[in-house]
């Protein structure tokens, strides 16, 4: 398969012309983090006090990473050279390329490069993510989709009580498109049988409800050319390529590219499997708090943000 499309990604993000790594370059980030029993610590090469790991945290040559107990971390290398794993063995790591193993090359290591770059940008600071309230009972919520990009016709996902009974629309410019009433509570994809939605129209989702405000999502189904290229990157980002990456890194990485491509419901479903199977893996966290706050849901992105800093943060 041809990775031709990629290039488009890439071409958007990266400069023209060589890359010329300096000193102060980052060339690895921090993409998993297990505390287990212990903790684990970085410390900067210009620095002398260490300060715990947060996710998607950079890391230039030289800088230091110490995991106690069981604790454990993976560190990805920009530029597709691969991973390293730092455990209380091999602590403290000293950061250098030299270290990566499991690399990947050609267009595929370009594509990863570009997408390390996005993340980096996503790493957030913890410190001051005010904790939320979490009530038992909440009104229904239309969590899906809600912004941005679709590659496919949408799958329509809400929460609610499941004794109330739901309709669901979606509007077009020229008004409604397909609607049902009397709904329970469960995944809705989008009926073979209903009109075709038009690549590049936008479409409105609409979730009613009994005594509670519509709930409404904006939407458009992604090009030809934009659904190629985000196909042909997750192909490149497969497990089964990445031999050498770890399962939750390579989740990263392709909920990195889908963020950055606006495809909100396809970044959510990839990190809420991926949780599903490494529940507290905090980067995993972080990411889908950034897909709930690029798509409005305020409350659910302040709840990951939390619990990123929780698993990052924890001592025994």
């Amino acid at each position: 398969m041809t990775l031709r499309h990629c290039l488009l990604f890439v071409s958007l993000i990266v400069l023209a012309g060589p890359r010329i790594t300096t000193a102060a370059d980052p060339i690895a980030m921090v993409t998993e983090i297990r505390t287990g029993q212990g903790e684990v610590r970085v410390k900067s090469a210009q620095e002398s006090d260490w300060k715990p790991a947060l996710p998607l945290l950079s890391l230039r040559p030289d800088d230091q990473v110490r995991a106690t107990n069981n604790a454990v971390a993976v560190l990805m290398f920009t530029d597709g050279q691969g991973t390293a794993t730092v455990t209380a063995a091999n602590s403290p790591f000293l950061v250098r390329s030299t270290q990566a193993t499991g690399g990947a090359g050609g267009k595929t290591a370009e594509l990863m490069a570009s997408v390390s770059r996005v993340l980096m940008g996503k790493k957030k600071d913890l410190s001051y993510v005010p904790l939320t309230t979490r009530s038992l009972r909440q009104p229904p919520m239309l969590l899906s989709p809600r912004a941005g990009k679709l590659l496919d016709a949408p799958t329509i996902e809400w929460s609610g009580s499941d004794r109330v009974r739901y309709t669901v629309r979606v509007v077009g410019p020229a008004g409604v498109v397909w609607e049902s009433k009397d709904l329970p509570r469960a995944l809705l994809p989008y009926p073979s049988t209903a009109p075709p939605l038009t690549p590049g129209v936008a479409y409105r989702c609409e979730l009613e409800a009994k005594d509670v405000p519509v709930q409404r999502g904006d939407f458009v189904i992604a090009s030809a050319t934009e659904i190629a290229t985000a196909r042909d990157a997750l192909a490149a980002l497969d497990p089964s390529r990445l031999p050498g990456f770890p399962k939750s890194t390579v989740v990263v990485l392709r909920a990195g590219f889908l963020l950055e491509q606006e495809m909100y419901a396809q970044a959510r479903q990839e990190l809420l499997s991926a949780l599903t199977a490494d529940p507290d893996e905090p980067t995993l966290h972080l990411l889908l708090g950034h897909v709930y706050d690029r798509t409005g849901l305020a409350r659910l992105a302040a709840e990951e943000f939390d619990e990123a800093q929780f698993l990052s943060t924890r001592t025994p």
